[in-house]
């Protein structure tokens, strides 16, 4: 591993751990379709093995999307989001059995409405707590720690 990779690599743990519950959901989308989106060039290219690859990573973010859902606390809006969230990965799953783009780049489109609606509330909340929330990935000042946000995400 070249200092460089290192270094990028610190920064992106140190990002992940010091990220508000709001980022790292935002995080998790974009890491999702970025490997959809991989997945699409790579079919494209036919190296089938890496499309796979690249539409397990996506499936696996978007179950942990899933799995940190409180059904029981988030009530009927929780559980849309949680059959939005399982029509996704349904998506992914489809692409990748019969290696077609179309369910891949519907997925893809569910997968960025979804991430700028929780960026939108986000947003909202952070307005309604006199804090800030970019969004973005980019290095960026923390204005609350992770698990101490009030922000209840159970939806």
């Amino acid at each position: 591993m070249t200092p460089q990779t290192a270094t990028v690599n610190a920064y992106k743990t140190v990002n992940i751990n010091t990220a508000s519950q709001g980022k790292l959901i935002l995080m998790l989308f974009d890491g999702a379709i970025k490997r959809a989106e991989e997945a699409i060039r790579q079919m494209e290219k036919n190296n089938i093995e890496s499309v796979h690859r690249n539409l397990i990573r996506a499936q696996e973010i978007i179950s942990e999307l899933r799995s940190s859902l409180k059904i029981d606390v988030g009530g009927e809006i929780a559980r849309n989001i949680d059959r939005i969230y399982e029509y996704i990965y349904y998506l992914l799953v489809q692409g990748n059995l019969k290696k077609e783009i179309k369910p891949i780049r519907e997925s893809i489109e569910h997968m960025k409405s979804m991430r700028q609606t929780w960026k939108e509330a986000f947003e909202i909340f952070q307005k309604e707590e006199g804090a800030t929330i970019s969004g973005d990935t980019e290095p960026q000042e923390v204005t609350q720690p992770l698990g101490t946000s009030t922000f209840n995400l159970s939806i």
